[in-house]
């Protein structure tokens, strides 16, 4: 099995697997949201909310492998600021999507266009804080290259 798949088994940590699902899911959501606002499509709605969903399912399981991936950084130095910052910004997005998932939940059956406005722009903040939380993901396996095997000189 480790030739069929040398990729996987060479990996540090299981972060970068599960990392872009809520990137993917989330910006559809917020993709469809606008459409639906755009066109006044309740199906639309509804698949926007349904991504937002799995998008946050998703991300728990990347907050969850990221916490695991941190024991490959640095105890010290610029590399453990990054990873502080990121860890922080995921949180809050995370928690931002949270509360999203809680008011489209809340509002199913009764949402208006004041609510689905709010909800818009609360997808637009969540895809901001996104992408500065991403950023500093990518910024520590660019980097820093954390959690990035580098083999040895050759003999």
């Amino acid at each position: 099995m480790q030739t069929l798949l040398p990729g996987f088994h060479s990996m540090l940590n299981h972060h970068p697997l599960f990392v872009h699902f809520p990137i993917a899911l989330w910006l559809a959501a917020l993709l469809f949201e606008a459409i639906a606002i755009g066109k006044s499509s309740d199906d639309w709605h509804r698949n926007a909310v349904r991504l937002l969903y799995l998008g946050t399912l998703a991300a728990v399981l990347a907050v969850s492998t990221g916490w695991l991936a941190e024991e490959a950084v640095p105890e010290t130095g610029p590399a453990r600021d990054v990873v502080g910052i990121h860890e922080t910004m995921m949180l809050i997005t995370t928690s931002v999507a949270l509360g999203l998932c809680l008011l489209a939940f809340l509002k199913r059956k009764n949402m208006t266009g004041g609510v689905q406005k709010l909800l818009l722009l609360g997808m637009v903040a969540l895809a901001v804080l996104l992408a500065v939380g991403s950023d500093r993901g990518a910024q520590l396996v660019y980097q820093y290259a954390t959690s990035v095997h580098l083999p040895g000189p050759p003999k």
